[in-house]
């Protein structure tokens, strides 16, 4: 093992390794792009953008493995984390499609032993079943997705009331698919959605999980230390695909394609929680205006995760990591790779080399861009939340004073004027102060 050795030393060993591509032209600047963030020790990943007419750019940078030295290709299997979660929702949309599950039905009529008669499919697809999950690795290890159901408690609030980032609902779901299809999960998701045939869903045990992507993150000192998926994971509808760059970017092309173009318009509606539209599309999907473009994350210790697709445009982005971005980096490295992929290449070296503030988001209410309703950002009990348009969405420390808040995919962080920053996919706000509270 080499955990002590240095940043710069790591660097100097691992170059970009490049799968053939295919079809279209590499977009321009990305790869130098990602090389400089290579050696400056700010990624390590995979990237690979395809297009209708097949792969633009397939490329890994910097090592899959840093303790063994091995490089990082498009092909490296990584944690899906919750990249997994707009599957299992387009598998529950398809077999709705199909007629064999009703979204307002009781969750009850399909799993006779879910515990809480009022909620319904589609209160467990817009994150508004209030089910309550433990999300620890102690907590996890050796449960299975009927143990893990039959371990929740009451519901955190009526359902269909309120949102709250659910992991344990596309547990519930993984289940329903199963018992709706007659199939085992990843059968049906191959076979129904048209995921390569090579995705699996990861072994239980982290060391019969051979050629995958080990988590890590630096020490201050320059050295190494492992941030890695957990071990005894034997649930899956949340998480837990071995995927790749390559294999996310073929799935996403598929949703412009007629596999998943039947059900891409209610995959991409915005749920609704009471009256009003959540962030999260019913497909578990983040999208732009319009629902053309939408996106979808994964995170799970060192690794972060992106998938992408532009169905006007016809193109797919997965970037796949495992080298703990810094949090404020997120949102400008994934806004670049998507500006990259649509040829405007100064854009995305604006983004690349913009920053985001790192200061504690203010408490208060603030006014963001002109026709938009305000923000409030509030704290109570020690846990802060964002309320914006009829809904509240916590917003989870990041290990740093920034913030992230699901439901919405935005960052959230302060500057010195006591101003709030806020930056998504799509959309960047400064926000000015209305009130202090």
């Amino acid at each position: 093992m080499l955990a002590g050795i240095g940043s710069s030393l790591l660097l100097l060993a691992a170059s970009a390794v490049a799968s053939p591509a295919a079809g279209g032209r590499e977009p321009a600047g990305l790869h130098q792009a990602l090389q400089e963030l290579e050696r400056e020790g700010k990624f390590s990943g995979a990237v690979v953008v395809r297009g209708a007419d097949g792969v633009w750019f397939a490329r890994g940078y910097g090592w899959a493995d840093p303790f063994e030295r091995r490089p990082f290709t498009a092909d490296t299997p990584v944690d899906s984390g919750s990249l997994a979660k707009p599957i299992t929702s387009a598998a529950v949309l398809l077999l709705t499609r199909d007629g064999k599950i009703e979204l307002d039905a009781p969750v009850k009529r399909y799993l006779p032993e879910y515990p809480h008669s009022s909620a319904t499919v589609r209160h467990l697809l817009s994150h508004s079943a209030g089910l309550n999950f433990i999300n620890t690795a102690d907590g996890l290890a050796n449960k299975s997705n009927a143990t893990l159901l039959a371990a929740s408690g009451a519901p955190l609030f009526p359902p269909g009331t309120a949102f709250s980032y659910c992991n344990l609902c596309s547990v519930t779901l993984a289940m329903l698919i199963e018992r709706a299809s007659g199939m085992h999960y990843l059968e049906f998701v191959k076979r129904r959605l048209a995921m390569p045939p090579s995705v699996s869903l990861r072994p239980a045990r982290l060391a019969d999980w051979s050629g995958r992507a080990i988590g890590y993150r630096r020490n201050v000192d320059g050295g190494i230390a492992r941030f890695d998926s957990w071990d005894g994971e034997l649930f899956y509808g949340p998480a837990n695909f071995s995927i790749s760059a390559a294999q996310l970017a073929d799935w996403g092309s598929k949703w412009w394609q007629s596999s998943l173009r039947p059900i891409r318009q209610t995959a991409t509606s915005p749920a609704l929680i009471g009256h009003a539209k959540s962030g999260l599309s019913l497909g578990n999907w983040y999208c732009a205006h319009g629902q053309r473009r939408c996106h979808y994350l994964g995170h799970h210790e060192g690794f972060h995760h992106m998938l992408y697709w532009d169905a006007d445009r016809r193109v797919s982005v997965a970037m796949v990591t495992n080298n703990a971005l810094a949090p404020a980096f997120h949102q400008r490295l994934q806004r670049a790779l998507v500006a990259f992929a649509e040829n405007r290449p100064v854009a995305a070296r604006r983004e690349l080399q913009a920053r985001l503030p790192i200061g504690e988001a203010p408490m208060g209410e603030f006014r963001m861009r002109p026709g938009e309703k305000n923000l409030m950002v509030k704290k109570s009990g020690g846990e802060v939340s964002v309320e914006w348009r009829g809904l509240s969405y916590p917003a989870y420390p990041t290990g740093s004073a920034v913030r992230y808040v699901p439901g919405i995919d935005g960052y959230i962080a302060g500057d010195e004027r006591g101003r709030l920053h806020w930056i998504s996919l799509y959309d960047e706000f400064v926000g000015i102060p209305l009130e202090r509270r």
